[in-house]
């Protein structure tokens, strides 16, 4: 294994989505020398605004978030598509986004098993598209799997 392949190991060590805990009950270790993980979790909510936007994601979960009801102001439960996105530095943030159409194009897929956790993506908002059976409007999106060559570790 060559230094490269090493270096991208490493990397994908330190940037799994999968936080330690420890026992509470016993001795706790000292936080001191404990080593932070380029992955903020703290959630951003991605609302484009302009057809043709994008990001390059990598798909976490579907899941129900609390977030503020447009229309009565009020915290609800809505199912919001999870994704982890690099930053310039190669670290992870959490997005998330709600949009009816967004997570019902991807629901099925991960229900399938064909999108999982893991799953790299590229979401382009396209805008919005009026509605054929009312007077309202949806968002409308592009959903592209993205491929990348990765070598061979083993």
């Amino acid at each position: 294994m060559d230094n490269n392949e090493k270096d991208l190991v490493l990397r994908e060590q330190e940037s799994s989505l999968d936080v330690q805990t420890i026992d509470l009950s016993g001795d706790i270790p000292s936080l001191k020398d404990a080593k932070e993980l380029p992955v903020d979790l703290c959630g951003n909510y991605w609302s484009p605004v302009n057809p043709g936007e994008f990001k390059k994601v990598i798909f976490l979960d579907i899941k129900p978030q609390k977030v503020l009801s447009q229309s009565t102001g009020e915290l609800i439960d809505l199912d919001c598509v999870m994704f982890a996105e690099q930053n310039e530095n190669g670290d992870l943030t959490t997005t998330m986004n709600g949009s009816v159409r967004l997570v019902g194009a991807l629901q099925p897929y991960f229900e399938d098993g064909i999108i999982k956790k893991g799953t790299m993506l590229k979401i382009t908002y396209m805008g919005r598209k009026k509605n054929k059976t009312n007077a309202n409007s949806s968002d409308n999106w592009s959903i592209k799997p993205l491929r990348i060559n990765l070598p061979d570790v083993g």
